[in-house]
């Protein structure tokens, strides 16, 4: 595999993580736990994105279309749930003001599995094709990480518009909320 393909594939299964990060880095933060946030997120997505394509690799086919059964729920049930507490905050009429020391472990740990499932089923592919998944998974995994902290750092800039709040955080739990139902959709869930 090369460089280029290794790289555009890198950047296909981070797009979810870059839409969670800019989502979850729209919270105020206090300036002490943005960087540790920031650093905890990338570390989790890139680690999941790094380990999920091996694990498909080395797993086999039976494995896989046992997963394959259901991970799309599972991505769909994780993402909603993160979605619904959003949406949730973002009614509830929080004060502006308050800002958040930390996100959950839970919630870290859910947002890495639902943004990494699809990458199981691709280290598979990969292994039908190639002696090895290393290369592409390191890569995968740094990529991930570096996309994840841009998206932190976008969700941080829009919530310097204090005004929008509440539908930026609301736009964010449907966008959410729209990848569990696109990874439905891609599922053939609805056909």
């Amino acid at each position: 595999m090369s460089f280029i393909e290794a790289f555009l594939m890198a950047l296909a299964l981070s797009a979810d993580a870059l839409v969670c990060a800019a989502v979850t880095g729209k919270r105020r933060f206090a300036p002490a736990a943005r960087m540790r946030c920031a650093m905890q997120m990338a570390l989790t997505f890139g680690l999941f994105q790094a380990l999920m394509p091996v694990a498909g690799f080395y797993a086999g086919a039976g494995i896989v279309a046992f997963i394959h059964r259901f991970d799309h729920w599972a991505a769909f049930c994780l993402l909603t749930a993160v979605s619904l507490k959003m949406l949730k905050d973002a009614l509830s009429g929080d004060k502006p003001e308050e800002e958040c020391c930390r996100i959950s472990l839970t919630a870290l740990l859910m947002l890495g599995i639902a943004t990494s499932i699809d990458a199981l089923a691709l280290g598979f592919s990969i292994g039908l094709i190639y002696d090895t998944i290393l290369f592409f998974a390191l890569l995968t995994g740094i990529t991930c990480a570096l996309i994840t902290i841009c998206g932190f750092i976008a969700g941080q800039w829009l919530s310097t518009f204090k005004s929008l709040d509440k539908v930026l955080n609301t736009t964010g739990a449907l966008v959410l909320l729209g990848i569990g139902i696109k990874i439905l959709i891609e599922h053939q869930v609805f056909v």
